[in-house]
């Protein structure tokens, strides 16, 4: 089709509301808007619950905001040519026979299903070989089953269970029955069979699961009265959507195999493309599928901006930024956790981090900035380790991202290019998903380099790398006499 005078949009499903944006094929961002939502009920022993309804209501307003914007700027909505969905990963709700949410949605980050995370660890030890990972408590399987055990009488008025995209898709085309691989992978399916384990009918949980489209794919278009409502085109389509942080992916257009993007907020999480199903014993790394049939291997460790927050919570960390750059490297280690727990390089419930004493307050700052790039850089060693040969450059995401002083201190330490991304919405990420789909014949890498770009790059400067490998030795030498490796 013509896209001349055409644009998508995506809607992107988060914890605190939703986002939509509008793009054209060629990248430009058309219009964007927000809406919020209830914060989800959370407590000590692993709750966390949101009202299902809540995603509706915040998706269709974001959507009203954004088409009331582009109507605002003379933009035909004549023009709209398909739509796509992206939320949280590992968040259900369970539907009854109208479609309707019988409990509240139980999200991604919900970890009461521990004793059922073991249990299908051991039942589908053979599936989780395949497709190498393994169930833990936040993943989408162990939370029905828990909910078969713990809400017997609501489970047998469950007809369906839906994805928090699913259920914005079914009120959007009307079809509450679909999924796609993104989605689906926390919930069982085999990403290498591309079906569901035969296991899960003896589950008595088969038959609540939703048939599984390829991301992109047209799956429908928009129901008529929300069409009318909306004052979009009926024949707008809809296609098969994906979690947020493969949105993230695609929105900052790494497209070969080896390159990754991480995004370092609170945490970092890293995503990459490889040609291979990467298979990890420890559970650390985990693959989703990339559309294009690749594989997008990634991970999270727990360290990131949080150890900022802790140690500087009241202060302007720009100020901060010229002084530390100005005086790196310090010699002083530290691997910056400030909770328990490590996810990733290693996996370990008691690791609660350790720090060197600084010499002043610049030292202490640079020392956390080189101790989360420290950890970074472990990361891609064990990446390398599973096969992978990481390519530069780093695509760089998150509030972190926005920081020179940062990005050149992890440029440095990792050796390797890092990028500073133009967009890493994970609404524009759906958005391009769309775009691929109705603009550019499918073919990522040419929506890709059409759709996304690079603000800045940060090169390494050489003469750190000998000291850089020295350090990280120093600090995997002091995690594993501290017994957490």
């Amino acid at each position: 089709m013509s896209s001349e005078g055409s644009f998508v949009i995506g809607l992107d499903l988060g914890t605190s509301g939703a986002r939509a944006v509008a793009a054209s094929p060629e990248g430009v961002v058309l219009a964007s808007a927000t809406h919020i939502t209830p914060a989800p009920f959370m407590d000590e022993n692993g709750v966390s619950e949101q009202v299902a309804d809540g995603w509706k209501v915040a998706g269709f307003a974001a959507l009203a905001k954004c088409i009331r914007i582009l109507r605002e700027h003379g933009v035909a909505l004549s023009g709209l040519a398909a739509l796509c969905v992206d939320g949280t990963s590992g968040s259900i709700v369970f539907l009854d026979e109208n479609n309707r949410p019988l409990y509240p949605g139980l999200m991604h980050n919900d970890t009461r299903a521990a004793e059922e995370a073991n249990e299908l660890n051991q039942l589908l030890e053979a599936h989780c070989r395949e497709v190498g990972y393994r169930f833990n408590p936040s993943f989408a399987l162990p939370k029905i089953l828990w909910f078969k055990r713990h809400k017997r009488l609501l489970f047998s008025k469950v007809r369906r269970v839906a994805h928090q995209a699913d259920y914005m898709v079914g009120e959007l085309v009307g079809r509450y029955d679909l999924s796609d691989p993104a989605n689906a992978l926390k919930t069982g399916f085999n990403l290498v069979r591309q079906d569901w384990p035969e296991e899960l009918d003896k589950l008595g949980v088969r038959e609540l699961l939703p048939s599984v489209r390829p991301s992109g794919e047209v799956i429908g278009e928009v129901l008529p009265e929300v069409a009318e409502e909306m004052g979009i085109p009926r024949q707008a389509r809809v296609v098969a959507g994906l979690t947020d942080s493969n949105a993230s992916f695609l929105a900052t257009g790494a497209s070969l195999p080896g390159e990754f993007s991480v995004s370092l907020g609170t945490t970092l999480a890293f995503k990459g493309l490889w040609t291979d199903l990467v298979h990890d014993s420890s559970g650390a790394v985990y693959c989703h599928r990339h559309p294009n049939g690749h594989w997008l291997p990634g991970g999270a460790s727990n360290v990131g901006g949080a150890c900022l927050k802790f140690f500087f919570p009241d202060q302007d960390l720009s100020v901060l930024d010229t002084e530390a750059l100005a005086r790196f490297p310090t010699e002083v280690a530290c691997y910056p956790l400030v909770e328990v727990g490590e996810r990733f390089p290693f996996v370990s419930t008691g690791a609660d981090g350790y720090y060197q004493q600084p010499g002043d307050e610049i030292d202490q700052y640079l020392s956390l900035l080189q101790g989360v790039a420290f950890v970074e850089k472990w990361c891609f060693a064990k990446f390398r380790e599973l096969g992978i040969e990481v390519r530069g450059p780093v695509y760089s995401t998150g509030g972190g991202a926005r920081s020179d002083t940062w990005s050149q201190v992890r440029a440095n330490i990792l050796q390797i290019p890092v990028a500073r991304c133009s967009s890493t919405d994970s609404a524009f990420g759906a958005a391009v998903l769309a775009a691929t789909t109705v603009f550019h014949g499918g073919d990522f890498e040419r929506a890709g380099k059409a759709m996304t770009g690079v603000s800045r790059v940060f090169e390494p400067d050489p003469k750190w790398d000998v000291w850089a490998e020295e350090k990280l030795a120093e600090i995997q030498a002091n995690c594993g006499r501290l017994g957490w490796i």
